[in-house]
């Protein structure tokens, strides 16, 4: 399909294999069965996959883990350079690259691709449950994650954040069956990988969910330690100045940030669509100080306003994804691929588990955001070259945008539900 990438159709192939599971899941009722689906399931995953990779991919991967593998035993010192070659999200996470980084390159960039291709997988199947869909939106939701451009842009540049999308997604499977440790956890390991994660986790210790932040903080204590431990505190260093706090106070206004601060860097700052971090001109620090205000309203007003509310999975969910949209929208920097996360909450508003009464404009609200969270990086781009605005290259910020008043919306709906349940079972 044009402005997807080559590897399109090779994620088709698990997310229809998932398909055809729920399809014939009655037929499939049988352990044996059921298990025999799913071992040829991967077999056909792993010989299709490892045939696939393509020279001029895997971006993210080459430049970032497959380099950081090989110096962090190697030569510590090359790592972090002014274009903080070798970036793996934070020091320690580097040595889990480390047996790829000993493979021949070519080798290694088809191994890593295999193990995101396989998360496809379970990641299909799992948005399903957890969603708790059914019937014909079963097919729709498999279908939006098929289509999605975020995530093709994630598979073609190597990157995981289909894999922290799953653990994001057995964390509130956990939190339904009350293993708040285990969610704590997943939500932890998710946020270290993933810093936009961080900021919504956190909504847990707000609401005084201890044993989900109990996870989480044994994740986070686990990290410093071993960082502290096995990396030379010169290298964290680094790491957090070029890579991290460069990054919060000059915008980047490349195409593929999907943040506030991008949206506005490429409004107030035209002509630059590069990675570079940029000064920051007087308008933008206006624009950005009011909208980033703006934006943080709701979230603390629901934060507060919602702090006596009986809290449902399926609320709790809309909250922290209230947060997690709200963390995306303010991060400095927020990649397009960060966006397919919001698969996740429009899945569990389809499912509707506690039967909320939608109205009208929240399904076309839903239908117009997904459609901008959904374009392909090359769309917006082809799109941009067309009208020369620089709001084509926006559509995830602005998708984003959309959603964040949907989850408001749906919010308030469920909370006036509870209320009314309530009151009628006083009565």
């Amino acid at each position: 399909m044009p402005h997807y990438s080559f590897y399109l159709p090779l994620t088709f192939l698990p997310i229809l294999l998932v398909g055809v599971y729920f399809l014939f899941e009655d037929r499939l009722a049988s352990s044996r069965l059921c298990l025999a689906f799913w071992v040829a399931s991967l077999i056909l995953i792993a010989l299709v996959g490892f045939y696939v990779v393509q020279d001029h991919a895997l971006y993210d991967y080459f430049k970032g883990y497959y380099h950081g593998g090989r110096k962090i035993v190697r030569n510590l010192d090359v790592l972090y350079d002014e274009a903080c070659y070798g970036f793996t999200n934070f020091p320690l996470f580097a040595y889990l690259f480390v047996p790829l980084a000993n493979l021949p390159k070519e080798l290694s960039g088809r191994v890593f691709y295999l193990i995101g291709y396989f998360f496809l997988l379970p990641l299909a199947y799992w948005l399903v449950v957890a969603s708790k869909v059914k019937g014909w939106k079963i097919f729709l939701v498999l279908a939006l994650l098929a289509l999605n451009g975020p995530l093709d842009y994630s598979v073609w540049l190597g990157n995981t954040t289909q894999i922290v999308m799953l653990f994001v997604l057995l964390a509130f499977f956990s939190l339904d069956r009350g293993w708040d440790w285990l969610s704590g956890i997943l939500l932890g390991a998710g946020g270290l990988i993933k810093l936009p994660l961080v900021l919504p986790s956190g909504y847990f210790f707000i609401r005084g969910k201890w044993k989900v932040v109990g996870g989480g903080l044994l994740v986070a204590g686990a990290a410093l330690l071993l960082s502290l431990t096995l990396i030379p505190f010169q290298i964290n260093s680094t790491w957090l100045e070029r890579c991290v706090l460069m990054m919060a106070d000059n915008p980047t206004a490349a195409y593929n940030n999907q943040s506030l601060s991008g949206f506005l860097a490429r409004i107030f700052m035209p002509g630059n669509y590069g990675w570079d971090p940029l000064t920051p001109t007087p308008a933008y620090i206006a624009a950005s100080n009011i909208g980033g205000a703006l934006l943080a309203l709701p979230a603390l007003y629901i934060l507060i306003a919602g702090r006596k509310d009986e809290r449902m999975t399926f609320h709790r969910a809309v909250e922290f994804s209230i947060i997690l949209v709200f963390s995306l929208l303010v991060s400095p920097i927020a990649w397009t691929h960060y966006f397919v996360l919001l698969l996740i909450p429009a899945a569990m508003i389809l499912g509707n588990p506690e039967r909320l009464p939608y109205r009208n404009g929240m399904w076309i609200l839903l239908a117009l955001s997904l459609i901008l969270l959904s374009i392909p990086k090359d769309l917006s781009l082809a799109l941009f070259e067309w009208s020369e605005s620089a709001l084509m290259l926006s559509p995830q910020f602005i998708g984003g945008l959309l959603f964040y008043g949907l989850l408001l919306w749906t919010w308030e709906v469920s909370r006036k539900t509870q209320t009314a349940r309530r009151a009628a079972d006083v009565l």
